[in-house]
């Protein structure tokens, strides 16, 4: 397990290290955001899985320095999801084991985290998720699934869309655009990319897929307005420091 950050350069996609790192070494925890910072929730620091932690680390986007700002998740997890609106930040899913429905919210304003009060409809764990101004969208997952779940960020609420991923899997990772999500990856060496059309909630194939398919699962996505950026993975005892990019247009 390591604390390791690293920063890609979105003007020349060079990757170096900022010089803070994570709090607690860890695995398979998630991540929020506003425009000031970023937070790291949950995840897994003990061989074998002992149950995951509830810490919540978070960066400063002015100067790159991680703190703990005081308030953890409610209950120790790895593998959990997680997306954001303007407002909150919502942490889904995970296994404690063993897996559950959990989401925990996290309000930007005061930083405190409470249960909203309405969960997930299933237990699941190791599943990616989306987001845009209205709706958060956690795909696929363990026990593996092509289950799409949709929050309904004015009220809360979860509800499945109907349409779902082309492919059950778990480990994937997710970007998105102004227009589309894209689910890509996961075990066992899936390289399968899924797009959700924002504007009518459809699931469709882009036509292209994954390189390098032979690193699955456990890879994690970000974007700027142009690009999706695919980073790691592991499949198996092998593991890889690529970053694969997805150009939007």
């Amino acid at each position: 397990f390591v604390a390791t950050v690293d920063r890609i350069d979105f003007s020349n996609e060079t990757t170096s290290a900022p010089g803070n790192n994570l709090t607690q070494a860890r695995e398979s925890l998630a991540a929020v955001s506003n425009s000031s910072y970023g937070y790291f929730g949950g995840g897994d620091n003990a061989p074998g899985f002992a149950g995951g932690v509830t810490t919540v680390d978070r960066i400063d986007f002015s100067n790159e320095t991680f703190s703990a700002p005081g308030n953890n998740l409610p209950q120790a997890r790895t593998g959990l999801a997680a997306v954001s609106s303007s407002s909150y930040g919502y942490f889904g899913g995970g296994n404690a084991p063993p897996n559950v429905d959990t989401v925990d919210r996290l309000d930007f304003s005061n930083e405190t985290l409470l249960l909203p009060g309405n969960n997930l409809p299933a237990g699941k764990s190791n599943s990616a998720a989306v987001s845009t101004s209205s709706y958060g969208y956690f795909g696929g997952g363990s026990p593996n699934t092509v289950i799409v779940n949709r929050l309904d960020f004015s009220n809360e609420t979860f509800s499945a869309p109907g349409k779902n991923l082309s492919q059950a899997r778990s480990n994937l990772a997710a970007t998105e655009s102004n227009s589309y999500g894209y689910f890509a990856g996961g075990n066992y060496a899936i390289a399968t990319v899924d797009r959700l059309d924002f504007s009518n909630e459809t699931t469709s194939a882009p036509g292209s897929t994954m390189p390098y398919s032979s690193y699955g699962g456990g890879i994690a996505a970000f974007s700027s307005n142009s690009y999706g950026y695919f980073g790691g993975g592991t499949n198996g005892p092998n593991y890889t420091s690529r970053i694969r990019r997805l150009d939007f247009s």
